[in-house]
């Protein structure tokens, strides 16, 4: 009797040290990223009118550009602004995008090394490409909507890993009009988080895809993006 009840309560003592364990790891492997890092890269942009745009094709959209970028992260929330100029019918005009998401993650498993998180977002967003035409056919369109996606990161000492992909679906807007309409935007990123090297608290390597199209009740704004490109931050 005096065996089983030595292995019965050291079997408990165990269990009372390795339950906190397993949930301190848990948290921490789905606890938000703390990191926060300014950033500058680009985006390779193909910006095109879609199928169903029934503007005329002497005013139609259409370039494919390197858009310089820079933004802001602060755990899961991120800040991104671009601007360039393409040539348009022999005239040179401006295209400018701006982005805003703010997510929250929910875990779904987790390994010794990693977990699997569902991302869930906000996401705002305004794409500016002028037209050779008048101000009137300008795409000038603002977005807001929301989103789901996963995540899978990998921490580990000196360093983390992450791959996110996320669908958010929104309603759009013309931004100096009554237009209105709806937007999907695709989005995938790799990023590397490299604490304490270098620079100040250490640097931020991503990559990052971005597709999004726009179905507007005005068909002439029918338009859709695909942009990917890399981008480097600082940590701090």
């Amino acid at each position: 009797m005096t065996g089983r009840r030595y292995l019965l309560c050291t079997a408990l003592l165990l269990c009372s040290f390795a339950s906190p364990a397993r949930a301190q790891y848990y948290e921490h492997i789905s606890a938000h990223p703390s990191s926060r890092f300014v950033y500058a890269g680009f985006l390779a942009q193909r910006f095109e009118p879609r199928s169903t745009n029934a503007q005329a094709d002497s005013l139609r959209i259409s370039y494919r550009r390197i858009m310089p970028t820079v933004g802001y992260r602060q755990g899961l929330v991120d800040v991104t602004a671009g601007y360039t100029r393409f040539s348009l019918r022999g005239e040179s005009r401006t295209a400018l995008f701006v982005g805003l998401a703010v997510g929250h993650e929910l875990p779904i498993a987790h390994t010794a090394a990693g977990g699997l998180l569902l991302r869930l977002l906000v996401s705002s967003d305004y794409t500016r490409a002028e037209s050779t035409g008048s101000d009137k056919e300008d795409f000038i369109v603002g977005s807001a909507g929301v989103g789901a996606g996963l995540t899978y990161r990998l921490r580990q000492r000196g360093w983390e890993f992450s791959l996110a992909a996320t669908e958010a679906v929104h309603g759009s807007f013309e931004t100096f009009s009554t237009g209105i309409g709806f937007s999907a935007a695709t989005t995938a990123e790799a990023l590397l988080l490299l604490h304490n090297v270098l620079l100040f608290d250490g640097i931020a390597l991503g990559y990052r895809l971005r597709y999004q199209a726009w179905n507007m009740n005005n068909a002439k704004f029918d338009y859709k993006a695909l942009s990917h490109g890399a981008f480097m931050g600082v940590m701090f």
